[in-house]
């Protein structure tokens, strides 16, 4: 129901299963009355309602989440299905985050997502943009993510202007969120260029349910032989979510037919959920490109960096070892 999710909800419905019983025992006169026993069962009252809390904001999330993306069949107007597209990213940003936070407070395995990263460079930001690139993608591998589709593409002039590639592992979103954005790189004191980066979450593309579908039979009227004259072996299957129908009526078999059925429109609305993710991801690394304001510089003369929100990394040299730049992330995540 909320594909990569799934898992963790019903680890937490599982761990808050006596929730209720343990507020009630709070209540009982001989529990207030045994100071010791008391305090342990409010301690452990507050862990549970501490993961129950995180969980409806999950759902809670992953529902609005859901309404909002079901706006687009009705928005035609580019700035509205633009400002849906931010909403959705911003929503499945707040997932994984809440996601990775109820996985800490339940001590499992966090989830597994797909992440999208794509770096943007200009001539004077090329060098120091793919060594930035390298340090991240290092990061991903060393945390056990595996890297798929990588791609790198040239300019004209030979320097590299663009990376990406999609990263497969636990909290790749969360983690890199506060690298995101176009940050200054001074190739001369009065001039610089922008290295750009963005990651944003790959929604896979679910099956659809069978709730949504609408299956009825009928005479076939094509060519086939008597039998599709005497039995409905036509199949018509309509989503009644988005109104899209598909009949079929060249088999013999009503089971055939109803199988091919279902294949087209699968087919169908895969293919449309998937352009619309394309543009949710599209939009949403156009608006992480357009953050300016970043607290992350580099100076390409000499080599550094900085990052305002650190005091660590005030110019520091420039590329970080893997184990520094590691170290960078995890402070970056404390703050």
């Amino acid at each position: 129901m909320y594909g990569i999710y799934d898992g963790i909800i019903e680890t937490s419905k599982a761990a808050i299963a006596d929730f209720e019983a343990t507020e009630e025992l709070l209540e009982y006169p001989e529990v207030q009355a045994d100071k010791a026993y008391y305090l342990s069962v409010l301690s452990k009252y507050n862990k549970l309602k501490s993961i129950k809390d995180k969980q409806s904001a999950l759902i809670s999330t992953l529902e609005e989440e859901k309404s909002t993306a079901a706006l687009l069949s009705d928005a035609t107007d580019f700035e509205e299905r633009s400002a849906i597209y931010e909403e959705i990213s911003t929503l499945k940003k707040k997932a994984a985050r809440i996601s990775a936070a109820l996985s800490d407070e339940l001590g499992c395995r966090h989830v597994e997502e797909r992440a999208y990263c794509r770096f943007k460079f200009k001539a004077g930001s090329s060098k120091i943009g793919v060594a930035f690139s390298g340090l991240v993608k290092n990061y991903l591998l060393s945390r056990g993510a595996k890297i798929e589709a990588e791609k790198t593409a040239s300019a004209n002039d030979g320097y590299v202007r663009e990376i990406s590639f999609l990263a497969v592992g636990e909290d790749i979103t969360v983690r890199l969120a506060s690298l995101v954005g176009a940050h200054k790189v001074y190739i001369a004191p009065a001039k610089s260029e922008d290295l750009c980066f963005a990651v944003t979450p790959v929604a896979a593309v679910e099956k659809v349910s069978e709730q949504d579908l609408k299956i009825d039979v009928f005479h076939s009227g094509g060519a086939g032989g008597q039998n599709v004259n005497k039995v409905e072996t036509a199949v018509r299957v309509t989503h009644l979510p988005s109104g899209l129908s598909v009949v079929c009526q060249d088999e013999r078999s009503q089971l055939r037919n109803k199988q091919r059925a279902l294949e087209t429109i699968n087919k169908r609305l895969e293919d449309i959920r998937g352009r619309e993710e394309k543009k949710r991801m599209e939009a949403d690394i156009k608006a992480q490109y357009s953050n300016k304001n970043t607290p992350i510089s580099f100076d390409a003369a000499s080599n550094t960096m900085t990052d305002k929100r650190l005091k660590a990394f005030t110019r520091a040299a420039f590329p970080l070892t893997d184990g520094q730049f590691a170290s960078y992330i995890d402070g970056l995540i404390t703050i």
